[in-house]
């Protein structure tokens, strides 16, 4: 097929000897690289490897830039550390598999969620081998209580937000939301900054009514954050209380750090009034987000704010395409001022480093200026120009551009593919010579990414749905909206934009939507952001994933 022809064109003007492919990585690669998270994604792959020994393990393990859990399994599994491999079996255990090992296992593997799964009548037994963890032991004290919701409201606030904060779904329903905690128990518990998760995971939960009528008039302390009355004021519109929403709105833009955080609560103060004094005030920051271009659109303003660069020539020494060189410029960016910073940034003038350039001056510029570079346009010249906008749309979101980035998931590259993904497709495209580290080349990136968008586009049409499931999957989108999202309401689309559970899914599509809009222009084909919200809720768009 032709994208097959054409990959393997690109793969053969590749670097013959790429000193980053899985075959040239030996112990010794490990030495020089810095701290970063490509050296953890190479570790990652090291560890895997059935001839890497216990003594390479346990010295790559002083290496690691950033552990996980994943990570630490697989350092378990090939070290001789009785401790770690104990730790690594343990921590994953289900309640029943832990209470049949010893305590010192079961003190590992034990949490809040896995003791409010237990029947009553087991407390009793796991109490007394929790004899170190206190905070644990006084909770099963408290749940052995005849009335438990009574005692932990009576308790102090910490406690009784531990155990709704820690226990698992079915233990909230039958114990918090039995009746609606009353006004000066609530206003108690806001003094905790175990606060802000409560009202989250609340108002996320539609079976908690009466946990969510509580909340509807709490007067928050200092402790309730930006997030958590946004999404106060989002539980207030749910019962009608829209003067209240607005108060929960304008505390939550009072508080908020972030300009597209002040930007959300600005937009739905006008979405319930209509005032349009609220989107006077969303364009008079910088930031360039959803919020904002929508506000542009209504009061008929030019967009300000975006610079998108056209650079030419070649950088002389820097290679985009290894993994660590970006991370060692990076490790002296941060300890350098705004000037030198901005002098770095000249130095990567040239069109194959435009995505580190415009990194750098928007750093400079402290993001008061939002870069939207098209960085490789001859690799994207034979796709519509949605296609490129929604390519350039996910790029950015994704890695900046930066070809040779690593995620904390250890995605690669500007696309973002995980390993196992960018090697099914080159398994499916018969790439018979294609090497992981290809991914760092941005030919490859785009290339593959056209092709995974060939795939998600099949079955979805809108721009939003395909972030949706580029983040969290064709399954997780399907059973979305599935669940009645995008479906006709006073303040949809938007109250299903902001109320989806997999909350880095929600604030990628709409970052993602917000590239689309900008792109579009960029590439001379406005697009009107408002069309698009409209849009989400044709019958048209959903109706595949509600059969």
């Amino acid at each position: 097929m032709f994208y097959k022809l054409l990959i393997g064109l690109f793969l053969c003007l590749c670097v013959c000897v790429d000193l980053f492919a899985e075959e040239a990585v030996n112990f010794s690669f490990f030495a020089d690289k810095p701290r970063s998270l490509a050296k953890d994604f190479y570790i990652y792959e090291y560890l895997q490897r059935d001839e890497t020994t216990p003594k390479e393990a346990k010295a790559l393990f002083g290496m690691v830039h950033t552990m996980n859990i994943r990570f630490f399994h697989l350092f378990a599994k090939k070290m001789d550390n009785l401790e770690y491999k104990k730790i690594s079996k343990c921590i994953d255990l289900d309640i029943n598999a832990l209470m049949k090992e010893d305590d010192e296992c079961l003190n590992i593997g034990i949490n809040t969620a896995k003791i409010t799964s237990l029947p009553k009548s087991q407390l009793k037994l796991i109490k007394p081998r929790l004899k170190r963890n206190k905070e644990l032991v006084n909770l099963i004290t408290l749940m052995e209580s005849d009335d438990v919701y009574e005692t932990a409201l009576n308790s102090d606030g910490n406690t009784f937000l531990s155990l709704f904060n820690g226990s698992i779904s079915s233990y909230k329903m039958a114990i918090f939301n039995q009746q609606i905690i009353p006004q000066a128990q609530i206003d108690m518990l806001s003094n905790s900054p175990r606060f802000n998760q409560f009202v989250y995971s609340t108002v996320q939960n539609d079976k908690l009514d009466n946990v969510q009528k509580s909340l509807l008039h709490v007067n928050p302390s200092l402790h309730v954050n930006a997030k958590s009355l946004f999404y106060l004021g989002l539980n207030a519109l749910k019962y009608q209380e829209k003067e209240q929403a607005i108060h929960f709105f304008e505390l939550s833009n009072e508080r908020a750090t972030r300009s597209e955080e002040k930007d959300k609560a600005l937009f739905w103060q006008y979405l319930v009034t209509k005032d349009t004094h609220f989107l006077e005030r969303i364009i008079h920051d910088s930031d360039i987000n959803m919020y904002a271009l929508y506000a542009y659109e209504k009061l008929d303003r030019p967009v300000q704010n975006i610079v998108s660069p056209v650079l030419e020539g070649t950088h002389p020494t820097f290679n985009i395409s290894d993994p660590f060189a970006w991370p060692r410029v990076m490790n002296r960016v941060y300890k350098m001022s705004a000037e030198e910073v901005e002098a770095l940034a000249q130095s990567f003038k040239y069109a194959n480093t435009l995505p580190h350039y415009s990194y750098l001056m928007e750093r400079v510029t402290h993001y008061t200026k939002s870069y939207y570079p098209i960085p490789y346009p001859e690799e994207l010249s034979t796709y519509s120009i949605h296609r490129q906008a929604l390519m350039l749309a996910i790029a950015r979101q994704e890695s900046r551009f930066i070809p040779s980035v690593v995620s904390t998931s250890y995605a690669l590259g500007m696309m973002q593919f995980m390993p196992f993904v960018a090697r099914d497709i080159a398994k499916k495209e018969k790439l018979e010579e294609f090497s992981i580290s290809n991914m760092f080349d941005p030919r490859i990136a785009y290339l593959f990414g056209n092709i995974h968008l060939n795939f998600l586009e099949k079955s979805l049409y809108h721009p939003l749905f395909v972030a949706y499931a580029y983040n969290g999957g064709m399954g997780f989108t399907k059973k979305h909206l599935q669940g009645g999202a995008f479906s006709q309401g006073e303040y949809e689309p938007f109250w299903s934009m902001e109320t989806m559970n997999n909350e880095e899914s929600r604030e990628y599509g709409k970052k993602v939507l917000a590239n689309y809009v900008v792109y579009r222009h960029l590439l001379g084909d406005d697009v009107s952001i408002s069309n698009l919200f409209e849009n989400l809720l044709s019958p048209s768009l959903t109706d595949r994933f509600r059969n």
